[in-house]
């Protein structure tokens, strides 16, 4: 093993760890939105889909600004880029735990969205520079541990600080963490080193920045895992109400119970990393299509229950399914890398979240909108089911993994 490497070796799980609890940081503000539904959707006066479209308006903004941030990642680095990101995402947090109406609350979490969207390219491009391909998506899974690993922790926190502060105070409070951990990543951040020694340009060349995308690559894994990401926050975003409404929840303990399928997703975000790196010899393709299928049958088996269906079962599908719906994406990010190569990783994954966005903008509030006018979330599971099903059959049919993997 050569010094560089060894140096690398040494100080890569340090960069992890760093990065990792930049997204639990990140994600306390994005998942409030949800755990607090219960305690602010009376005072607001809000229906389930204006609820929902709390969550559209934070991918709306991601769809608009992910590409920008991206592209901004790749030309100045992932320092001040994380860096903006956490400011303003923590500004526009607390603007949101001012909302007197429905308006206010909608332009603040869209801010906030904009702010968000910085953060996944900017880590993903660190993870591409410091880690190789036979350990990348555990990494990658690894590091988006830390978004549900946030939502364990807002679930967790967030109900406790209402009960002493108000649902006003435990949002402010989110954001005034992630404003004041912005400046904690720039101070302890470094890039890797270069043979010499010298840290690495993390700036692109023009060369380099001339190079066009091949869009066209992108394009099945991006509106695949769009699919995918149309469930993953329907079932988040949904989870509490689901459980307060159908299964005679509080709403503290329906708030309580979404860090169950919170840390499901912890455990699968690692775990079908290390099974793509290590069981199917960094294949990317075939475990996101397994993911799939479990997904579906989680969520058509969640259409069925009752609320005389049993506590146990009900918990163990709500983990299950945040084991596989919302533990999917370190493997998608880890496979957007490689078709992109590390110069244009920041781009690439901007683009495939401003089409995940777009479809989870327009996904989530249509899951309350089919609650709401059909009064059954079975309905709605199933319908989400079957969008899931298509989702698969895309991957299946139309991506193509590089021969090649950087």
């Amino acid at each position: 093993m050569s010094r560089v490497t060894a140096t690398r070796d040494r100080f890569r799980w340090t960069i992890l760890a760093l990065i990792s609890v930049s997204h639990v940081i990140g994600a306390t503000a994005q998942y409030a939105i949800n755990t607090l539904a219960p305690f602010y959707q009376d005072e607001l006066g809000l229906s389930r889909a204006q609820v929902g479209l709390f969550f559209s308006a934070f991918y709306l903004a991601m769809t608009s600004f992910s590409f920008g941030a991206g592209w901004l990642a790749d030309h100045l680095g992932v320092q001040k880029t994380m860096l903006q990101g956490h400011l303003f995402l923590g500004v526009c947090t607390v603007a949101a735990s001012l909302a007197p109406s429905f308006s206010w609350a909608f332009a603040s979490f869209f801010l906030a969205g904009a702010g968000y969207s910085f953060l996944n390219p900017a880590s993903s491009k660190g993870v591409m520079a410091w880690f190789d391909h036979d350990e990348r998506a555990t990494a990658m899974g690894s590091k988006q541990t830390g978004v549900p690993a946030g939502g364990v922790v807002t679930a967790m926190l967030a109900p406790q600080l209402v009960l002493i502060v108000g649902w006003r105070g435990a949002l402010s409070a989110l954001g005034l963490i992630n404003f004041f951990f912005g400046f904690l990543f720039s101070s302890l951040w470094r890039d890797p080193y270069s043979e010499n020694f010298v840290a690495a340009p993390h700036p692109v060349t023009p060369a380099r920045a001339a190079a066009p995308l091949k869009i066209w690559s992108f394009l099945p894994i991006s509106c695949g895992t769009a699919i995918y990401l149309v469930g993953q926050m329907a079932l988040i975003t949904y989870v509490p109400l689901y459980l307060k409404e159908m299964a005679g929840f509080s709403a503290y303990w329906a708030s309580q119970a979404l860090a169950l399928t919170q840390a499901g997703a912890m455990i699968g975000r690692i775990g079908w990393g290390v099974a793509s790196d290590k069981l199917f010899g960094g294949r990317r393709k075939i475990v996101l299509i397994i993911i799939g299928l479990l997904s579906t049958f989680f969520i058509a088996v969640l259409s069925f229950m009752t609320r005389g269906s049993s506590l146990f079962l009900l918990l163990l599908i709500l983990f299950l399914s945040g084991v596989c719906l919302v533990g999917y994406q370190g493997v998608s990010y880890a496979l957007i890398g490689e078709l992109a190569g590390k110069e244009r990783t920041g781009a690439a994954l901007g683009m495939m979240i401003t089409i995940n966005a777009a479809c989870a903008t327009l996904g989530t509030p249509l899951f309350g909108y089919l609650v709401d006018r059909t009064g059954s979330y079975p309905i709605a599971w199933q319908a989400l089911a079957g969008a899931l099903g298509l989702g698969i059959i895309g991957l299946a049919t139309l991506l193509k993994e590089p021969q090649r993997l950087a």
